[in-house]
């Protein structure tokens, strides 16, 4: 069998690139993060947010009055900025001299597929610690800020604005009591909450909580609850409303957070089409796999893999969380 050769240096590389496509198609496919966070592309190492709230401008006008010019008045405000994340994988002279393809295509196979892996856990720990007001160590091993612009918890009973003393609480509740277990009556209440939000102009909006988010170990639970064709546990048949409105939706990595606390009973609602406006990860690069600058006959060939992003907390009135603690 002929040994890889540093002729044969293109090829090989080509053969990487194909690999490592056709694991970050797959990987992509099955990250249940881009969901729930809008992917943004941006060019800025640094991004800077602030939460815009229009005003209730419009009204009754007499014949020829001027219009009444929107404005729009500044919220919270914060900064996020991108970190640079990367790995290499080597392939070693006894790979190319024994024509080891499939150990070189495994080891890329490993990184690429870890990287997204990687991403998709971040984004999930991002609603597991989002009780709290304290940093969190993400997967990277890496100090996380947990709040939202407004410094307090991603879920919580009192959001607050700088416009006007409102507030507005997305963190779920049943009965009086905040964080309860997964149940239908907490969905129904949650969804009630929801559609009657107001903005911090006091205008009514709407959020429609179509969406059940979940780990594996609910997701039967929560199927019956939600796309059941009747109440589950009645016996007397009666329809189900919840069914066509709420779509469950189980996420291996919310089982367990980074650092190994179980977060398998928490859950999570949120509006399909807002949620984007509430969570954001921001990529200025996506996950690459480039080729050594030089080629050396008898040392590794170092491939290496980067990718540069963050995680956004926007303003929260599109998602809502419990952690099932009865608080």
């Amino acid at each position: 069998m002929a040994s890889i050769r540093s002729t044969d240096f293109a090829s090989l590389t080509d053969d990487i690139q194909e690999v490592f496509n056709e694991v970050a198609k797959t990987s992509i496919n099955e990250m249940v993060g881009k969901q729930v966070f809008r992917i943004m592309e941006t060019n800025r190492l640094t991004y800077d947010y602030v939460s815009l709230h229009g005003l209730n401008v419009i009204r009754q006008v007499a014949e020829g009055e001027d219009f009444p010019s929107a404005e729009v008045q500044e919220g919270d405000n914060a900064t996020w900025t991108q970190a640079q994340y990367a790995g290499k994988v080597a392939v070693t002279k006894k790979m190319r001299k024994f024509d080891m393809t499939d150990q070189i295509e495994s080891v890329v196979r490993s990184i690429a597929d870890e990287a997204f892996q990687l991403v998709d856990q971040s984004l999930a720990d991002v609603l597991t610690n989002g009780f709290s007001s304290s940093n969190y160590t993400d997967v990277y091993g890496k100090s996380v800020v947990s709040t939202t612009p407004d410094a307090v918890a991603l879920f919580s009973a009192s959001h607050t604005n700088p416009i006007n003393s409102e507030t507005f609480r997305n963190l779920i509740r049943y009965n009086g009591s905040s964080n309860p277990v997964i149940s239908r009556e907490a969905i129904v209440e949650a969804r009630v909450d929801a559609m009657n939000y107001k903005d911090p102009a006091k205008v009514s909006r709407r959020v429609n909580l179509d969406t059940l988010l979940v780990a594996p170990a609910k997701e039967d639970e929560a199927m019956r609850i939600a796309e059941s064709q009747y109440i589950s546990g009645t016996n007397d048949n009666d329809i189900n409303p919840l069914k066509g409105k709420v779509k469950v939706v189980a996420w291996e990595k919310l089982t367990t957070r980074t650092g190994g606390t179980d977060t398998s009973a928490y859950w999570f609602m949120y509006d399909s089409k807002k949620v984007g406006e509430s969570l954001r990860a921001l990529f200025s690069e996506k996950p690459t796999i480039d080729p050594p600058e030089q080629v050396y006959a008898n040392k590794s060939w170092e491939y290496t893999l980067d990718y540069f992003y963050t995680i956004g907390r926007a303003w929260p009135a599109y998602v809502r969380g419990s952690n099932a603690a009865g608080s």
